[in-house]
């Protein structure tokens, strides 16, 4: 029988499906009559590639849980059901636009951006006041009506967090089956993709800064990558500075938007009445701005200053995602070894792409401490380091038994692995002349602190590296001799 139909019988006589509406992302989305009361409502039905793994009775427990936020920003659930295993919810149909509709044609106007944040602000305000995060703001779930916005699916994700079937244990699960997680990863806070257990409200105001970047810039802050890419890049890159993107924005709006995406929960506004109150403040809508000079030199700053924001990173539990992706390096626009060899008389290094050993989804962890420790050693300044690709096209060579010649002096290598909530990465320097180890060291840490052990072992690589890159008065070359 189609969704309609089943739909139909379980919403009861009054109700008529009348047809369904595009990206609904983890549900199919519904608009139906209700005759009894004269309105319209949207019915959201879990896909059947979730419905599997979910618990019906805790996801209804879970979503009503939802039910009592009655507030003029955020778009209440009426009801909650299920239709043959699979859970749905109602909610008031909201005549308007969505705001990522909004976004497509174009970046908002600064008062338009203030005042529909000052909305979003308020709501989740008044939802974290009452213990419910909503784990997926992002402009689909703001819905612009009548000159103000509401946000819609509050505690959906979490409650579908909570309804996993299998869930027991200290370790949550993430849901990607057909690709979906709970969460998208444009907007998901480092803490959300790390499955940390300590994630709270702040994740929602990441969530809420990544979305204000899109409604100034266009763009999200890290916009056109994989999912994978986008996990590694909220855990360890700094989003381009927004006044470089778009110089005339209210310097205070740009300083509170990228507060909300600090990788540090602690370093964020500590909640949604706090950026409520940087909101009313004049300056976000009227005060000085970045000329074209001034953003570029900010730009910069923030990109030198990467190492250190991410040195006092909050501890975040491991990352359980989707698999592994592209390695997004600083040194990534740094000419190829081999063409530069001649060039330079610097000893060039490659950092190859990590290994993980392992059996779950925490597999670009390894990616992480990849671009970590090229970043690291991208700040020697006695050395020449490989760009992304080339390091993948050694590694690609090395891996079909072929030698690498002359490319590089040196390449670093390792394995991360975990187990339980202990991460332990095996690191090693070897000779590219004869293959033959010049260090080797490991490094273990609890799973909530990798952002400190990242630091540590990036900082370790860097210093033996520096060591080994050296010149010797009897050696013309670069590496230290074994």
């Amino acid at each position: 029988m189609p969704p309609t139909e089943l739909l139909a019988d379980a919403l009861g006589p009054d109700f008529t499906v009348e047809r369904e509406l595009t990206g609904g992302g983890m549900s199919r989305v519904f608009v139906a009559y209700d005759a009894r009361l004269d309105r319209r409502v949207v019915v959201k039905l879990l896909r059947q590639e979730l419905a599997a793994s979910v618990s019906v009775d805790r996801f209804r427990r879970e979503i009503l849980l939802s039910a009592g936020l009655q507030h003029p920003n955020i778009v209440p659930v009426l009801s909650a059901g299920e239709v043959e295993g699979h859970p749905f919810l109602v909610m008031p149909y909201v005549a308007g636009e969505s705001l990522r509709a909004r976004i497509a044609e174009g970046p908002l106007r600064v008062p338009d951006v203030v005042r529909i944040l000052r909305d979003v602000a308020r709501a989740l305000a008044y939802a974290h006041g009452r213990g419910v995060v909503h784990r997926d703001i992002k402009p689909d779930n703001i819905l612009l009506s009548s000159g103000a916005a509401v946000v819609a699916d509050f505690g959906v994700a979490k409650a579908l967090q909570s309804a996993l079937r299998g869930t027991s244990g200290p370790q949550p699960r993430t849901i990607t089956a057909a690709g979906t997680a709970l969460g998208t990863p444009d907007y998901m806070a480092p803490e959300q993709i790390a499955v940390d257990p300590a994630m709270d409200h702040r994740a929602d105001l990441y969530a809420f800064g990544a979305t204000a970047y899109e409604m100034i810039t266009g763009v999200t802050p890290f916009h056109s990558r994989t999912p994978q890419a986008l996990f590694a890049a909220h855990l360890s890159e700094t989003p381009r500075a927004i006044a470089a993107c778009r110089p005339g924005v209210p310097l205070a709006l740009c300083a509170l938007v990228e507060r909300c995406l600090e990788k540090d929960p602690a370093a964020r506004p500590q909640s949604a009445a706090e950026i409520l109150e940087a909101l009313d403040d004049p300056a976000v809508i009227s005060g000085a701005f970045a000329t074209p000079n001034d953003a570029a030199a900010e730009s910069a700053a923030r990109r030198g200053s990467r190492r250190r924001r991410l040195a006092v990173a909050a501890a975040l539990l491991l990352v359980a995602g989707l698999g592994a992706g592209g390695v997004y390096a600083a040194r990534d626009d740094a000419p190829a070894p081999a063409a530069a060899a001649a060039a330079s008389p610097l000893p060039a290094v490659a950092v190859l792409p990590l290994v993980y050993l392992g059996v779950d989804s925490s597999s670009y962890l390894a990616e992480s401490f990849t671009s970590e420790l090229t970043s690291a050693l991208g700040g020697v300044r006695e050395l020449r380091v490989a760009s992304r690709s080339a390091a993948t096209a050694l590694q690609q060579r090395l891996s079909r038994g072929e030698g690498i010649g002359d490319a590089v002096a040196m390449f670093l290598e390792g394995v991360v692995e975990r187990e339980g909530d202990r991460v332990r990465v095996d690191a090693r320097l070897v000779d590219a002349r004869d293959g033959f180890m010049l260090w080797a060291d490991s490094y273990e840490g609890r799973a909530n602190e990798i952002f400190a052990l990242r630091a540590e072992l990036g900082a370790a690589v860097a210093e033996v590296v520096r060591e080994r890159a050296a010149p010797r008065p009897d050696s013309s070359v670069a590496a230290a001799p074994r």
